[in-house]
């Protein structure tokens, strides 16, 4: 799940490099990094654990099904992190203490991944007060030595950054080194490897990458009042707007649960089996950062439903520390049947919210439809039938192209307004446009070369577009404005 660190040993001879980095990044001021809350700091801030421990006390269901997993003796795949959580939850000092002796072998054979030190991290925060003073400066020193190695590396990615975020909030106030790491890792690493990925639309496709950004995110909003997805709002609203849509109507069962099935993978059994559930992991964060705008509250009553549970050795810590059953959501099919990310040039749609629902997706200029269980994909979409939705038309074309719509089946019940989606024009060129009576009209094709056509009420009405009457449509290729060589094609009228 998270990516190999390599030894990290072997950078201690380049960490007197990172003496540099730090003078470098004194613009930023220590203060912003500065920690301050009391511990446990990661991920189990007051009111979560709160509403966890109270979990624990009615006996609810996400609960029961960790405990039941714990009392049959389970291994799990984040054993530490388990062992961490029973302790703060219902105080199991066995537990407790398991994850102190795993955190004190890890620190005597030295800290080598990304997954390790984000456990130590945990543990060490978590199981604090359990450590005894030898053991818990030896833990502290291979966490430190640990974060160390990463300052010096280019190109860290999610899973380094957020094991290194994680250790340093964790060594605050034990750490001399702590603020200027962190300065470091979120000043430079962060702002200068992550924002530009997640500004375009980027890290989103892969669960393990969504899932680290996210964690990084809540756990320095939480201690540093920092909001690391900021830069990219755009980007993030334009996912969680689309995520629903994102799935097929068809769901995946895999070891951890049934799932819904991401479209990503097309009809890739394996990867979408492999992927499903940390999809599902990366839902439950989305929520957890943002709850209040209607698009996560969506996705909060789609992560609510218990049909999705993950009842796994992988899911069931994340099932319970995730979900909260106390904050509303709205119906999933409630939703809108169509959403577009034009940050990453995607378009989705259902016919409706019935598990035999026909399905859209159009990704990285190829049409992937759903009908009757049957996953179809097409590459040259021009040529196909408009596809009519309650509240848009998705409209193929190859230009030059000209073709009439109007609303079907029965035109009496047109909308008043909806969104036309021009699919299948190059991403970034531009065409001229004619719709109706109108004089054709210059526009740029968006990312994934999708372009919207919103009605205009106040157009008068022979440029009004009534899909209760036939539209007809115009667009050719044509020539930036500003290029001479040669002048804009001429529409037939």
């Amino acid at each position: 799940m998270l990516p190999k660190m390599g030894s990290m040993r072997s950078f201690h001879i380049v960490v007197a490099g990172w003496a540099t980095l730090v003078g470098s990044l004194s613009l930023f001021g220590q203060a912003e990094y500065r920690v301050y809350t009391e511990r446990p700091r990661l991920f189990l801030d007051g009111q979560r654990l709160e509403r966890l421990r109270k979990e624990v006390d009615r006996g609810a269901l996400r609960w029961e099904a960790l405990q039941g997993l714990v009392k049959a003796g389970t291994v799990f795949p984040e054993q530490p992190l388990v062992d961490g959580l029973m302790f703060q939850l219902e105080g199991s000092e066995a537990s407790g203490r398991s994850a102190v002796d795993w955190a004190e072998r890890l620190a005597r054979r030295g800290v080598e991944t990304a997954g390790d030190l984000r456990h130590a991290a945990l543990v060490y925060d978590w199981c604090y007060e359990l450590f005894p003073d030898a053991s818990r400066r030896t833990v502290r020193d291979a966490l430190s030595a640990g974060v160390d190695a990463l300052l010096p590396q280019a190109n860290l990615g999610p899973g380094l950054l957020r094991a290194g975020v994680l250790a340093a909030i964790s060594l605050a106030g034990d750490w001399p080194g702590a603020e200027p790491a962190l300065a470091a890792l979120i000043g430079a690493h962060w702002r200068d490897e992550i924002d530009p990925h997640l500004k375009g639309g980027g890290l989103s496709d892969d669960g393990s990458a969504l899932i680290a950004v996210l964690e990084t995110s809540l756990a320095a909003r939480h201690n540093l009042e920092t909001d690391l997805l900021a830069p990219a709002t755009d980007a993030l609203a334009a996912l969680v707007r689309t995520r629903l849509l994102s799935y097929y109507p068809l769901d995946i069962e895999t070891a951890h649960g049934l799932v819904p099935r991401p479209s990503r993978f097309g009809d890739d059994e394996e990867a979408a089996g492999l992927q499903a559930p940390l999809y599902r992991i990366a839902d439950m964060l989305l929520v957890a950062y943002e709850a209040n705008l209607q698009e996560f509250q969506f996705l909060q009553g789609w992560i609510r439903d218990d049909k999705y549970r993950l009842p796994s050795p992988l899911g069931a810590p994340y099932d319970l520390l995730w979900v909260n059953p106390y904050l509303p959501g709205l119906t999933p099919q409630s939703a809108p049947l169509i959403a577009h990310d034009p940050v990453r040039g995607r378009l989705y749609g259902r016919f409706g919210w019935e598990d035999s629902a026909g399905w859209i997706g159009y990704v990285d200029g190829r049409l992937w439809m759903l009908a009757d269980s049957e996953l179809s994909v097409t590459d040259a979409v021009g040529g196909l039938d408009p596809l009519y939705f309650p509240e848009a038309v998705v409209v193929p074309v190859a230009p030059p192209a000209r073709l009439s719509l109007m609303w079907q089946p029965d035109p009496r019940t047109a909308p008043e307004a909806v969104p036309i989606y021009l699919i299948g024009l190059r991403p970034g060129e531009q065409y001229a446009l004619k719709v109706g009576g109108r004089h054709a009209r210059l526009f740029e094709a968006g990312n994934g070369g999708i372009y919207v056509l919103r009605a205009d009420r106040s157009s008068t009405r022979r440029d009004r577009i009534d899909l209760r009457k036939k539209v007809r449509i115009d667009v050719q290729p044509t020539l930036k404005p500003t290029d001479p060589r040669r002048p804009r094609p001429t529409l037939a009228p």
